[in-house]
C-alpha cells in the first residue's frame, strides 16, 4: 500500500474536506504508461477549481489529485521504449483524470512524462511544466510577445506569473507585475519586474499608463478576473489582448466594452489545456523550454517545502497566498 491524496467529495471553492489521505494499493502501469516513484509534487491555483467541479476538465469521483510530479521510474507498461526503471522524470500538463500524482507514487502515459535536466533537484523539476508551458503557449504562440511589448501581469508572485516575467524579459519586453499591497514590491523588482502595482493601493490603469510610457499594455496575463479587468481597462493598448487564464477572483467578469472598443482589444479566454493534446504544438512547447532552461534564461523558484503529512496546511497556505514565494512543494 501507499499514501495518496484523493478527492472524495466536490465542495465549495477553498473547502478542501473533500480531500483525505488515503491508503492505495501500488498497482502496475498498463500499457503506454509508466510508473514513478514520487519524490516531489507541487500544488497548482487551477486545482482549486478542479477541486469544486469549476475547471476546464473534471475528475471521477473518488479520484487521486494532481498533475505535476518528479520521481524515478520504477515499472513501465507494455509498449514503452522511451523510458526504463531508474530514469529520472517530471510529469507534463495533461487531463489527468484517473492519472493523480499527488501520493507516494504515480501512474503517468509515458506521452506525458519527460526527462528533467541533471542540475535540478526534484523539488525543481516538480515546478516546471505548468508554469512554462502555460506561459509558452499564451505568449508566444497565441499573443506573440515582441521586443518592446508591454506587458501587465497580474498575480505576479505565483509560479505562473514569475513564468510570464522570465519569458518577456527574455524576449525584451517590459513588464509591470501586480500584488494586492506594496508589501511584496521589492521581492518582485528584485526577482526581475521592471514596475509593480499595489492593487489596493494605487490607481491601476493610471500606473500601467505611467509605465508604459503613455502607450498602455499590448498584453494582459491575468489568473484573476472578475472586479480587476474593470481596473486595468482604462491601462489597454491599442490592439490590446487579454488572457483570462484563472478565476481567483469568484465573482462575474464583467467585461469593459467600451474601453476595449475604443482600443480595438480582444479577450482570450486561454488554458494551456487547450493546446497540450495537440502532439505537435506540445513538443514545441517542451523544447522551447529545455532550450531557455539550457541557456539559464529561466529556473523555477521554489517555495517552501511540505511532508505529506502537511497536505492540508499547503493547501491552505497556498490558497491564500498572501505570504508566498516560490511554488509551493510537497515531498512523500
Amino acid at each position: 500500500m501507499a499514501k495518496a491524496l484523493v478527492l472524495h467529495d466536490i465542495r465549495e471553492y477553498g473547502d478542501f474536506d473533500g480531500i483525505r489521505l488515503d491508503d492505495i494499493p501500488v498497482i502496475d502501469p498498463g500499457a503506454g504508461q509508466v510508473r514513478i516513484n514520487v519524490d516531489a509534487f507541487s500544488l497548482n491555483y487551477g486545482d482549486f477549481e478542479l477541486f469544486a467541479n469549476k475547471y476546464t476538465f473534471g475528475l471521477t469521483l473518488p479520484a487521486r489529485i494532481g498533475g505535476e510530479c518528479s520521481g524515478v521510474i520504477d515499472a513501465v507498461g507494455p509498449g514503452v521504449e522511451n523510458f526504463k526503471p531508474g530514469d529520472k522524470v517530471c510529469t507534463l500538463p495533461m487531463f489527468y483524470d484517473g492519472f493523480g500524482v499527488n501520493g507516494e507514487y504515480a501512474i503517468f502515459p509515458a506521452d506525458y512524462v519527460t526527462s528533467y535536466p541533471e542540475n535540478f533537484s526534484p523539488e525543481e523539476a516538480c515546478c516546471i511544466w505548468v508554469a512554462y508551458l502555460t506561459a509558452y503557449f499564451a505568449f508566444i504562440e497565441v499573443a506573440k510577445v515582441i521586443p518592446g511589448d508591454c506587458v501587465l501581469i497580474t498575480a505576479a508572485s505565483s509560479s505562473a506569473g514569475m513564468a510570464a516575467m522570465e519569458f518577456c524579459r527574455m524576449v525584451g519586453a517590459k513588464t509591470i507585475g501586480t500584488s494586492r499591497t506594496s508589501e511584496k514590491r521589492p521581492y518582485l523588482l528584485e526577482s526581475g519586474f521592471d514596475h509593480v502595482i499595489a492593487q489596493s493601493e494605487d490607481d491601476m490603469s493610471q500606473s500601467i499608463m505611467e509605465y508604459s510610457g503613455g502607450k498602455g499594455a499590448r498584453i494582459i496575463y491575468d489568473p484573476i478576473g472578475g472586479k480587476i479587468v474593470q481596473d486595468y481597462a482604462g491601462g489597454l493598448a491599442q490592439n490590446a489582448v487579454i488572457l483570462l487564464y484563472g478565476g481567483m477572483d469568484q465573482s462575474p467578469t464583467i467585461l469593459p466594452e467600451i474601453e476595449m472598443t475604443q482600443k480595438a482589444a480582444w479577450i482570450h479566454a486561454f488554458s494551456t489545456f487547450n493546446h497540450i493534446e495537440d502532439k505537435a504544438s506540445l513538443n514545441r512547447g517542451v523544447e522551447y523550454v529545455l532550450a531557455a532552461i539550457s541557456r539559464g534564461d529561466i529556473r523555477p523558484a521554489v517555495g517552501r517545502v511540505y511532508a505529506l503529512a502537511d497536505y492540508r496546511q499547503a493547501l491552505e497556505d497556498q490558497f491564500e497566498s498572501a505570504a508566498r514565494r516560490g511554488k509551493i512543494v510537497i515531498k512523500p
